[in-house]
């Protein structure tokens, strides 16, 4: 029953990106920057370093299969993404988890490697005609700016909440 709390944040979250932020986005207050927000990415690194790939893998996949058929139009771009990143990035050492800030570099490389893998597709696929030095300079840098505050403000409620689901599942299997 615990784990729900996990899929109510990541639910939550989800459509936070997709409704409230896109109100938020500096292109829209006609700024030259575009900030994506990757929030997502940034609770499957902290649950894969806290749980593991038993639950960041899974929870990669729902969440990017949701996330396709509700704001994309090609299918399997972050079911994959979510996906890889779920079992990259859990990490689930005793150094790492106890260092909040390599926890946070980790989801920064998680989230900026995930813009590269996105770029990149689109590119090959011809959907996007972006520059790649335009894609740097307003897209990347904010993005990781954006999501290295979310990840700094949402690290402590966030480790609380696995650290609980943790425990629960341990008194489950007793």
């Amino acid at each position: 029953m615990s784990r729900v709390y996990i899929s109510i944040l990541m639910l939550f979250v989800l459509v936070m990106e997709g409704t409230i932020f896109q109100f938020l986005n500096p292109v829209m207050m006609n700024q030259d920057t575009l900030t994506v927000p990757r929030f997502l990415i940034v609770l499957l690194v902290f649950i894969g370093i806290h749980i593991g790939r038993s639950a960041s893998i899974p929870y990669g996949l729902c969440f990017g299969l949701l996330y396709d058929v509700v704001y994309t139009p090609i299918l399997g771009v972050y079911l994959f993404g979510f996906g890889i990143i779920g079992y990259m990035f859990a990490l689930s050492h005793k150094r790492i988890q106890d260092s909040i800030v390599f926890q946070i570099f980790l989801a920064l490389i998680a989230v900026f490697l995930f813009e590269c893998y996105q770029y990149g597709l689109f590119q090959l696929i011809g959907i996007t005609d972006m520059e790649s030095s335009f894609f740097w300079q307003t897209r990347v840098i904010p993005t990781i700016l954006l999501n290295g505050a979310f990840a700094i403000l949402a690290y402590y409620p966030v480790k609380k909440l696995l650290s609980y689901v943790k425990l629960q599942a341990s008194l489950r299997e007793r």
